[in-house]
């Protein structure tokens, strides 16, 4: 049999496979880690007719059954009364799951992968300039007609909307071009066939995706899972506990605190290479698992009690976290430094510590944790003095200017300072009678509110007359709209409610002084309306940038 298959299939087929069960991703892959930039740029380039990239399927033999079953979550098998997969998807993840986060329905979508619901981005196209302007966001409130959210086009749900009926018979013509158009793009596909796992895994090392080189944990998962009966049982119901806490990690992640307790360093490669040469008890790897639950559980406790983050949704890297655990699973004393892990976390987030080089820092942040000449205390001590030094590069005198209080808000540590700024002052949802505290906003409820909301800010006359009098192209203005600095915490329902209305009217409705002040609104009314959009801007920024220069010095 020809070992290596090359052939084209469109996104329609790809897409039928993943929704069927024929394609599948292996439980022991990453988790979704595209934002929403990189999903729109995806279906940017579709429209444009540009390559994306090649797609790798294995097929497994008919004697693979065993460990094929082992791979997929169960309850996917459920779905598919039993079947196992024809393929599995070794490289493209990020783009198949991406692409169907836009072509299947979304609530589709979370029963094939239940952990996209907080993930995946919602990519709204503007019907009267059809594929040529796109926007990408994190929730689903602001956008009206013409913004249509793409899912409705290709599931056909946007043809029973009564906006449906408002285009002309060219524009339904047009329409129906670009959703076949899209539907028949074409990907290479290459489908490794007759080779066992073990060629499999190493062929999957050596590729590169998205002109980034494949670290191999995925693999690294591959080779320990046939050699610990349960973890990935375990590895699931701690995920499912953790969500009850709001706390979402990814298997990669768990894997990652299992390695730097066994091994003491955070190469997940060095788990494998250890369980496949030394073959250490079940009951060994099992007490390592609860040495490294129990650490995660008490660092979850610590930032949810002395940070007030309640969910990890707005957490900038988790990488700060493994450094972090490994410090609480070896400190003996009766009371750990808390102050330390806590200055840690945050300025590990606001110095991007883990941004372009996270595996190279990871290693010299454990060269430092494992120094047997420092005690677990000074070792989490002097981490934050790097981090420290690493923060004043990007905040001189760790202070917050208010023109650093900006952005789009994915993978912005304004946000999450933002966040935490809330709920410090016990911010709540918006309305009247009793309304509930973040806290209490489920994560996949919780939602970014456009003060301005941003189909009002497209369409009123005066925010596009600010908007001509200073410059601004279209693009450049909706990404004005979209800054952090018009961005606030509320509910799914209270952000549904208030829709389109103007900071003017729904304001005074809809909160009290007090709910104001703990979401840093400008009190001044004037700063409510559109012509003065920028000095409302400007006005919370300021507010913004002197309470979180506040919290970062009190750590």
């Amino acid at each position: 049999m020809e070992t290596l298959f090359t052939t084209q299939k469109s996104l329609s087929e790809l897409v039928g496979w993943f929704e069927s069960g024929s394609l599948a991703i292996p439980e022991i892959q990453r988790d979704v880690v595209w934002d929403s930039d990189q999903v729109r740029g995806l279906v940017d380039s579709i429209n444009s007719g540009y390559p994306c990239g090649s797609l790798i399927l294995w097929e497994p033999r008919e004697k693979d059954a065993s460990l094929v079953r082992s791979m997929i979550r169960p309850e996917r098998l459920d779905q598919n009364n039993g079947s196992l997969p024809r393929y599995f998807l070794l490289d493209g993840q990020q783009r198949i799951t991406a692409i169907a986060s836009v072509i299947l329905r979304r609530d589709k979508l979370k029963d094939i992968l239940s952990e996209l619901e907080e993930d995946m981005p919602f990519i709204y196209i503007n019907l009267r300039k059809l594929g040529k302007e796109l926007e990408a966001t994190t929730d689903s409130g602001g956008y009206k007609y013409p913004w249509v959210l793409i899912n409705q086009l290709f599931d056909g749900s946007f043809e029973r909307d009564a906006n449906y009926d408002r285009l002309s018979p060219e524009d339904k013509e047009k329409l129906r071009k670009y959703i076949q158009d899209f539907r028949d793009y074409q990907f290479p596909i290459q489908i490794i066939r007759d080779r066992d796992y073990a060629v499999v895994g190493e062929i999957f090392t050596r590729v590169n995706s998205q002109g980034t080189q494949l670290t191999g944990a995925e693999i690294h998962l591959a080779r320990i899972v046939p050699h610990w009966r349960g973890i990935t049982r375990e590895f699931r119901d701690y995920r499912l506990d953790l969500r009850t806490r709001h706390y979402d990690m990814d298997l990669t992640f768990l894997m990652r605190a299992v390695t730097i307790v066994e091994c003491q360093v955070p190469q997940i490669k060095k788990l494998a290479e250890r369980v496949a040469k030394d073959r250490p008890s079940r009951q060994h790897l099992n007490k390592t698992w609860s040495k490294a639950k129990n650490s995660m559980d008490k660092l979850i406790r610590v930032l949810q009690r002395d940070l007030m983050l309640d969910k990890s949704k707005y957490i900038i890297s988790k990488n700060s976290m493994v450094a972090l655990i490994y410090y609480l699973s070896n400190d003996r004393s009766r009371q750990p430094a808390v102050g330390h892990v806590l200055r840690f976390f945050i300025l590990s987030q606001m110095s991007q510590h883990y941004s372009a080089a996270a595996e190279s820092a990871l290693r010299k942040d454990f060269r430092v944790l494992t120094d047997t000449s420092l005690t677990p205390r000074q070792s989490i001590a002097q981490l934050v003095d790097v981090v420290d030094g690493e923060a004043r590069q990007f905040f001189r005198g760790l202070k917050v200017r208010p023109d650093r209080v900006e952005g789009l808000p994915s993978k912005n540590v304004m946000l999450l300072l933002m966040y935490l700024l809330m709920r410090d002052r016990q911010a709540t949802d918006w309305g009247s009678g009793k309304v509930r505290g973040l806290d209490d906003i489920e994560p996949k409820d919780m939602q970014l509110h456009h003060i301005f909301p941003f189909n009002f800010m497209m369409t009123d006359k005066a925010a596009q007359q600010y908007r001509e009098d200073r410059d601004h192209t279209p693009a450049e203005f909706r990404t004005l709209v979209n800054d952090i600095a018009n961005l606030t915490f509320l509910g799914r329902e209270k952000n549904a409610a208030i829709s389109n209305l103007p900071p003017w009217q729904y304001l005074p409705n809809e909160t009290t002084k007090a709910m104001r002040k703990a979401h840093f609104i400008p009190e001044d009314p004037e700063l409510w309306k559109p012509d003065n959009f920028g000095g409302f801007l400007d006005a919370r920024r300021k507010l913004l940038a002197y309470a979180m220069t506040s919290l970062i010095k009190s750590l």
